[in-house]
C-alpha cells in the first residue's frame, strides 16, 4: 500500500480493512502458493466497500473542529 510492504495479514483482517475503505482498490496481495502479486478487487470482488462519506459542501464553513491537545 501506498509503495510500502506490509503484513502478513489473516484474510479476515484485510476484508475488515476491505470494507471500511483502509485499502485502495489497486492495492496488490500475495499470500504462499501464488505465482505472482494480484490486485485486492480481485479478491474482495464479491464484498462491498463502505462508500465515501459525503460532505455537505453548503455547511463547510459552519464546521467546528475540537482543539488540538
Amino acid at each position: 500500500m501506498q509503495g510500502q510492504r506490509r503484513g502478513p495479514y489473516e484474510k479476515a483482517q484485510l476484508e475488515e480493512m476491505w470494507k471500511v475503505g483502509q485499502i485502495p482498490t489497486d492495492t496488490l496481495y500475495w499470500h504462499e502458493g501464488m505465482a505472482q502479486w494480484a490486485v485486492i478487487s480481485d479478491l474482495f470482488a464479491n464484498t462491498k466497500m463502505a462508500p465515501p462519506l459525503p460532505m455537505d459542501v453548503g455547511n463547510a464553513d459552519s464546521m467546528t473542529f475540537p482543539a488540538a491537545s
